[in-house]
C-alpha cells in the first residue's frame, strides 16, 4: 500500500514539474558579440559624424576660393561650400592649411577627411579619388606680359615654353606634351612674379583668380593672351575610394544648395558671376 502512495506522489510531483516547464518563457539565445558588430556602420561618414567635424584641407592662399582675410579668418567660395556641406552633415568644418601640392596626398593618409579648394576631377585623379558631382565650372587663361610678346593664340604655339604653376596642377601632363617647361611655384603670387620678371614665358590663372589678383595689384604687367574655352575644369569634392555614404552625402548637399540658390548665392558674392553651371552643357 505504501509503496503504490509513493509512486502515485511521484507521478504527481513529475506531472507538475512538465507543466510548469511547459509554460515558463523560452529565452532567445543573445547575439554573439561578432554578429552585434557587423550590424555597426563602420565608415568615413560614421566617423565624421562621430567626431562631429567634418576636416578640410585647403590651401589658404588661394583668393577668392579660399584664403584667410584681414581677420585671421579662413575666407572664400570653397570656405562657405565647406562649411554647408559640413552643417548638411550635421557637423563643424574645420580648416587645415597646407601647400597645394600635399592636399590631396592628405586624404589616403587621414591627415584631413576630404580637400575643398578648386580641385579639379580629372580622369588621372579619379584613379585614387572618388569625386562628388561638380559645384562650380571655371575656364583656364594663359597668362602673359603686356602686349603678348611671344604671339600666343593657341595651345599650340606654347611649345618650347616655360610656364610657372605647381607640380601636381591638372594640365600639367597636357602642358608636358606640349612641349612646354614647368617652372614650380607654390601660389598665386609667386606665379604672377614669375612671369613679370621673366623666369617663365606664361602662366595660367582661371578668370575669376586673375580678376581678384589684378584688383588687389592693379599695377601687374599682365593680360590674357588667350582663353581655353574647350577645356572646363569640374571643380568637385574628392574623397578615399569606397566611401559610398560619404559620397553620396555630398552630393546630397551640393544638390540641396543648388537647388535652395545658395550655391548661386556664394559664386556671385566671391566671383561676381555665376559659375555653377557648365556653359557648354547640352
Amino acid at each position: 500500500m505504501k509503496m503504490k502512495k509513493r509512486i502515485t506522489l511521484l507521478f504527481v510531483f513529475v506531472l507538475i514539474a512538465t507543466l510548469f516547464t511547459g509554460c515558463a518563457k523560452k529565452e532567445e539565445p543573445a547575439p554573439a558579440p561578432e554578429a552585434e558588430a557587423e550590424a555597426e556602420i563602420n565608415d568615413q561618414l560614421a566617423d565624421i559624424q562621430k567626431a562631429g567635424k567634418l576636416v578640410v584641407g585647403i590651401e589658404g592662399t588661394y583668393k577668392p576660393f579660399n584664403f584667410v582675410d584681414d581677420d585671421g579668418n579662413f575666407a572664400g567660395y570653397d570656405v562657405d561650400v565647406a562649411k554647408a556641406v559640413a552643417e548638411y552633415l550635421g557637423v563643424e568644418a574645420e580648416f587645415v592649411m597646407d601647400d597645394w601640392d600635399a592636399l590631396l596626398v592628405g586624404i589616403n593618409a587621414q591627415r584631413w577627411d576630404t580637400v575643398i579648394a578648386d580641385v579639379t576631377a580629372t580622369d588621372e585623379r579619379r584613379e585614387t579619388y572618388d569625386f562628388s558631382d561638380p559645384y562650380c565650372f571655371t575656364a583656364r587663361q594663359v597668362v602673359v606680359t603686356p602686349g603678348n610678346p611671344l604671339n600666343l593664340h593657341s595651345l599650340e604655339d606654347l611649345n618650347g615654353l616655360k610656364i610657372a604653376t605647381n607640380a601636381t596642377n591638372s594640365w600639367v601632363p597636357r602642358l608636358e606634351e606640349l612641349g612646354v617647361t614647368i617652372v614650380p611655384i607654390e601660389d598665386p603670387n609667386q606665379c604672377a612674379q614669375a612671369v613679370i620678371k621673366g623666369d617663365a614665358d606664361f602662366c595660367m590663372f582661371n578668370d575669376a583668380v586673375l580678376g581678384v589678383y589684378l584688383e588687389e595689384h592693379p599695377e601687374a604687367p599682365l593680360e590674357v593672351a588667350f582663353k581655353i574655352d574647350s577645356d572646363i575644369n569640374e571643380v568637385s569634392i574628392p574623397c578615399r575610394k569606397g566611401e559610398e555614404r560619404l559620397l553620396a552625402e555630398f552630393n546630397a548637399a551640393i544638390a540641396e544648395l543648388r537647388d535652395s540658390g545658395k550655391l548661386l548665392e556664394f559664386s556671385m558674392k566671391w566671383f561676381g558671376q555665376d559659375l555653377t553651371y557648365n556653359p557648354f552643357a547640352e
